[in-house]
């Protein structure tokens, strides 16, 4: 089952935003996405950042795939050197996989990166997994056509473990291929409640014919992931995409990017663990 999102369309909308990152985003910024899931092997995609004046076209982001690094992974007992994998459903379309080493959250996991005479070093683990205790389908009058009603799924989320959590939602429509980011996309359980589980409603946001409409209808049918991520995926994702657990309308958002990678990298390394369920719409 793949799960993809990624970080490209990101980093172009960031540089074309803000001339003042041109001297951060050069060809030797290194931009990584990379994970380990419970239960599964590494993936680690690896890309350069397109400098403000570069010229943008189908041959550029093509050599922005870093093709030619080392990838080491350890988890403090076994080491090994990532090989090249290859998933033609997203894009970069080629990335670092393990063949040993399998996600587990018992352990710690030291990443190294070697490329253009550096190396980017990172460590990470795995959080536990989250568990959706109830989903439901909610029907609301739509703000924006009193006609219409809206569709979301509500989810119960469980939250015993006495610990701040934080998490990203991932959806898709069985019959699309790959997995989307739900609105919200992330979120964290202290700022939505102190008891043993919380409400969260989730829609599904898709532009089709430059309009933006949600998906959740009547008679489709979803698969949804709950993604249990470490605490500096979701620093990052909130510095560029806001912080969506705000009940605020106005998302805030940042010009510094945290990533936990050392010498600069544009990115993060990360833990995760995920739970999936299929909702069907009557």
């Amino acid at each position: 089952m793949k799960k993809t999102f990624f970080l490209i369309p990101i980093i172009l909308i960031i540089i074309s935003c803000s001339k003042e990152l041109n001297d951060v985003s050069s060809d030797d910024n290194l931009t990584v996405e990379a994970k380990i899931n419970e239960g599964d092997y590494a993936e680690i995609f690896l890309t350069n950042a397109l400098t403000f004046n570069s010229k943008i076209d189908s041959l550029a982001i093509l050599n922005s795939i870093e093709s030619k690094a080392k990838v080491t992974l350890s988890d403090g007992e076994t080491s090994e050197v990532l090989s090249l994998k290859r998933n033609d459903s997203r894009f970069p379309f080629v990335f670092y996989g393990s063949n040993r080493i399998k996600g587990s959250i018992e352990k710690n996991y030291k990443l190294s990166i070697s490329i253009r005479d550096k190396e980017f070093t990172s460590n990470t683990s795995i959080p536990s997994k989250p568990s959706i205790l109830s989903a439901e389908i909610i029907e609301t009058d739509d703000e924006k056509e009193i006609t219409e009603k809206f569709l979301s799924i509500k989810l119960t989320i469980d939250n015993t473990e006495n610990t701040t959590r934080y998490f990203k939602i991932l959806i898709k429509n069985t019959k699309e291929t790959n997995f989307k980011s739900a609105e919200p996309f992330i979120f964290n359980s202290e700022t939505l409640s102190s008891n043993d589980s919380f409400p969260l409603f989730v829609s599904y946001p898709k532009k089709i014919n430059g309009e933006v409409k949600n998906q959740i209808k009547k008679g489709a049918s979803f698969e949804l992931s709950l993604v249990s991520i470490t605490r500096e995926q979701f620093d990052f994702w909130k510095a560029i995409k806001g912080d969506q657990t705000n009940t605020i309308e106005e998302n805030s958002f940042s010009i510094n990017i945290p990533s936990n990678i050392s010498n600069d990298a544009f990115g993060y390394w990360s833990g995760e663990n995920t739970t999936t369920i299929r909702v069907d719409i009557p």
